[in-house]
């Protein structure tokens, strides 16, 4: 071999084997000997699968007998084949062919990848730590936007939420020319159960009367807590004034009605008022003052179950 083209081989900064056409180690350069940890006076016109078992494999010596009766390059990736000259380094291996004065020699190149390997690695590490970080703010970000727009007691959107969806639903109704329903909801005696049984019980009393309403709506409606005891309810898209019957059958019909506190039944009572778009106002202010005086008419019945007044 060329002088010249053996010193250059010797000093590349990867793995040179070069094996004559009976696949005799020729040449084993400087950086073999080191990721080998064997010095080449000890190979030189060895048989190659001797000195490196992990080659005398079938498709390691097919690809081998091909490259060297018909040239062309074969490649086998360090990610695939895992080991091949220690188990520490990650080493891609090329395979080609050539000829010296009508010789051919087969050219193996062990070429380190491992630093590209730990960097896909961090890579990896880092994409995960960023999801990580991100699900994180996406959870804080639900948790802002829960607290700014949902009543924390009863889980129900509260009055800021309930008027952004409001004003879209109004808007919605008035381009379609649809009706709108609006109800409002008010605890019979609420202030009674306060002071007999404590503000927890109170409180429970609130989280079942906004269960019963979430359970009685639609999928689209509203369910908000306006205040205190007081709720609203928002039916967009109704077909006829009648349709908030619906509604009110599902609440009287609620198994959710009365809670037990010391083996005491407390049932719930509600005074209902309902107002519509565009018979009572087009406003959603108009539409709550209407649907209130209509819930004060409603509780004037005291009714046993739930009073309703319709405007």
């Amino acid at each position: 071999m060329n002088r010249d083209l053996y010193n250059m081989l010797n000093n590349l900064n990867e793995g040179i084997i070069v094996l004559d056409e009976n696949l005799k180690i020729y040449l084993w350069n400087k950086y073999m000997k080191v990721i080998a940890k064997i010095d080449d006076k000890r190979v030189i016109d060895s048989d190659i699968y001797k000195i490196m078992p992990n080659l005398n494999k079938g498709y390691f010596k097919k690809s081998m007998d091909n490259v060297l009766s018909d040239g062309g390059k074969m490649f086998f990736s360090a990610a695939m084949h895992k080991g091949l000259v220690n188990n520490k380094e990650n080493l891609n291996l090329i395979m080609s062919s050539f000829e010296i004065a009508g010789a051919k020699f087969l050219l193996l190149e062990f070429i380190d990848v491992t630093n590209q390997f730990t960097q896909i690695n961090m890579l990896k590490d880092y994409i995960k730590e960023l999801y990580r970080v991100n699900m994180k703010l996406k959870k804080k970000e639900n948790t802002i936007r829960k607290l700014a727009y949902y009543d924390k007691l009863t889980g129900v959107a509260n009055r800021t939420l309930f008027y952004e969806l409001a004003e879209k639903s109004l808007d919605n109704s008035k381009r379609q020319d649809s009706l709108l329903g609006l109800m409002f909801i008010d605890v019979d005696k609420f202030k009674d159960i306060n002071d007999t049984y404590g503000h927890k019980v109170g409180d429970k009393v609130l989280v079942n009367v906004a269960k019963i309403l979430k359970e009685a709506t639609r999928k689209n409606d509203i369910v908000a807590r306006y205040g205190g005891d007081e709720f609203l309810i928002l039916l967009p898209n109704m077909k006829n004034t009648d349709d908030y019957n619906i509604v009110i059958s599902r609440i009287i019909n609620s198994k959710s009605k009365s809670i037990n506190f010391n083996g005491k039944e407390i049932n719930i009572s509600l005074s209902i008022g309902v107002s519509f778009y565009p018979h009572s106002g087009d406003s959603i202010d108009k539409l709550i003052v209407e649907a209130d005086k209509a819930m004060y008419a409603a509780k004037k019945m005291e009714g046993k179950d739930c009073s309703v007044y319709k405007l």
